[in-house]
Parts: structure tokens; C-alpha cells; sequence
């Protein structure tokens, strides 16, 4: 017995053998948002994103985002350090916490334009972003290690921070798909 509905069984059997990839869906999410004015991008980007419907947990992903809004600023002063990274992080925040500062952050004077063109690229990251993205892990956790190991802790710490920070640099620098 098939759970295919009738008629429908040939394209859900080559959908289903089609091989998608992030490359694949990032091109298609921006030609999906190509010819569209700015307020139609966000629209659409606002709806793919819902908020938690827990306060307290919403409330944690308002200041965390807020934190992420702050070293995007710094990003605008500071050569070097990255701001649509921060802002994707904040936006990502936003997105399951409030429409509203959601909103906010895509029409904003300073970062919308930014996290906009991001959106357009089809959710990529361009490649010296990765690259200083993957540093700042490396470095972070790096110092990590060296504080808990100064901490004296037996080697727990140090091993799942090193996990993790791998873990980090394989997804920034392989998962996530490059701009052309």
C-alpha cells in the first residue's frame, strides 16, 4: 500500500532522488528574491520566521540578540571585524524572539541594507567573511582552552571546547554556502 497520493507518486519519487544541496537552495533563494523590491524581501523573510511562545525564552533570544546588534555596531567602527556575520546572528535571535525588532533590524538606517543583501545572496556568507569568522573561533576557543587549563581543570573542558570550536569551523567553512 502507498502513502503516495495517486498521480503524484513520479514527482515525489524524482524529487526525492534529486540530490539538494546547500549550494542549490542558497542559488534558489536568490533568484526567489532577485526581482523583488526591499519591503517584499522582508515580508517574506518575516514570515519564515516565528517567534517562541515562551516569554522567558523569547526574552533570552531579545538580549542575545541585543549583544549581537552591539559587536555588529562595533563591526561598523572596528577594520576587520565583520558585521553582516553579527548581524545574521542577531537577525537569527530576533527572528524567534520579536517580528518587531526583527523588522527593525532589516529596515534599519545603518544594518539593513547589509543584512538585506545577505538575505538577496540566498543566506551566504562571502569568503573573507568565513575566513575571519573561522579565525575568531580558532582564536576564542584557543584562549578558552588556556583559561580552563590555567583553571586546572583535567582536560574535560579543553576537549569539548576543542569539539566544539571544530565543529564551529567545519559549519562556517563548509556548510555555509560562499557568494560568487
Amino acid at each position: 500500500m502507498s502513502i503516495v497520493p495517486q498521480g503524484l507518486g513520479d514527482s515525489v519519487t524524482e524529487n526525492a532522488m534529486k540530490p539538494s544541496t546547500r549550494k542549490q537552495d542558497s542559488h534558489e533563494l536568490a533568484i526567489k528574491y532577485a526581482g523583488l523590491d526591499d519591503e517584499a524581501v522582508i515580508s517574506l523573510v518575516l514570515a519564515e520566521n516565528k517567534p517562541s511562545a515562551n516569554a522567558f525564552i523569547r526574552g533570552i533570544w531579545i538580549a542575545v540578540g541585543s549583544l549581537f546588534v552591539a559587536f555588529a555596531g562595533i563591526g561598523v567602527i572596528v577594520p576587520g571585524m565583520p558585521t553582516t556575520s553579527w548581524l545574521v546572528a542577531a537577525a537569527y535571535c530576533y527572528g524567534r524572539s520579536s517580528q518587531k525588532l526583527f523588522r527593525w533590524l532589516l529596515t534599519n538606517r545603518a544594518f539593513g541594507n547589509s543584512l538585506l543583501g545577505y538575505y538577496r545572496s540566498g543566506i551566504a556568507l562571502p569568503f573573507h567573511s568565513k575566513i575571519i569568522i573561522c579565525g575568531f573561533i580558532g582564536l576564542i576557543s584557543a584562549s578558552s582552552i588556556w583559561l580552563v587549563t590555567k583553571a586546572g581543570d583535567p582536560g574535560f573542558g579543553q576537549i569539548t571546547i576543542l569539539i566544539v570550536a571544530i565543529l564551529g569551523i567545519w559549519w562556517v567553512g563548509w556548510r555555509v554556502p560562499t557568494t560568487e
